[in-house]
């Protein structure tokens, strides 16, 4: 079955859904438990963003069918991590109600301001990821948002994975770190001269 459009993001929510309720009655309601299904979501939600985020670079940079396909489906892969992300803050939501201590005091004000903005920007930019939207806003400040949006969404996975990797284990949090810098790169990539990609001066 092709998989494309709306359904991507069907699948996306079924399977973290599903796979969360399928770990939660295994492991119980507990607050190690729902820690556990905050980092899974997080990483689910990295990976959807990469995704998402660095489409259009993949695709110029390396013009295969999964590129292209990716492409093609950017919003609704957009509308995945959204989705996932949302699952993140409904779990910290539920942590934050149920097991308060220590997870509360574990966090910064400036953690939650920062991504308090950062759910704002995922919101908007779900909200506004649709033909119509574009045209009421107009094409340059839907633009903005998306860019700024996109790229303090990149700030808020850097800052996270740089905390992550200070506790440790480092063996599971420096690759993640890694791989997150690296997305920045590979969205600048598409704007070098095409020379410039292959180490080519004129």
């Amino acid at each position: 079955m092709k998989v494309d459009g709306p359904r991507i993001t069907v699948w996306v929510c079924v399977l973290i859904l599903l796979s969360l309720a399928v770990f939660l009655m295994q492991a119980g309601w507990s607050a190690a438990s729902i820690k556990t299904g905050i980092d899974a979501t997080g990483r689910s939600s990295l990976l959807l963003f990469s995704i998402a985020f660095t489409a259009s670079s993949l695709q110029s940079l390396w013009r295969t069918p999964l590129t292209i396909w990716i492409l093609r489906n950017r919003r609704w892969i957009g509308l995945s991590f959204a989705a996932s992300h949302f699952v993140h803050l409904a779990l910290i939501l539920a942590i934050s109600l149920c097991f308060p201590e220590p997870f509360l005091s574990d966090q910064s004000k400036a953690q939650w301001v920062f991504g308090g903005l950062g759910y704002l920007f995922v919101a908007l930019m779900a909200l506004t990821s649709t033909d119509q939207a574009q045209k009421w806003m107009g094409l340059q400040n839907w633009k903005r948002l998306h860019f700024i949006g996109s790229h303090w969404l990149w700030a808020v996975f850097a800052l996270t994975y740089v905390e992550h990797t200070k506790k440790g284990p480092l063996w599971l949090y420096a690759p993640l770190l890694v791989f997150t810098l690296a997305l920045i790169p590979v969205r600048m990539a598409k704007h070098q001269p095409p020379g410039a990609l292959h180490g080519i001066t004129n």
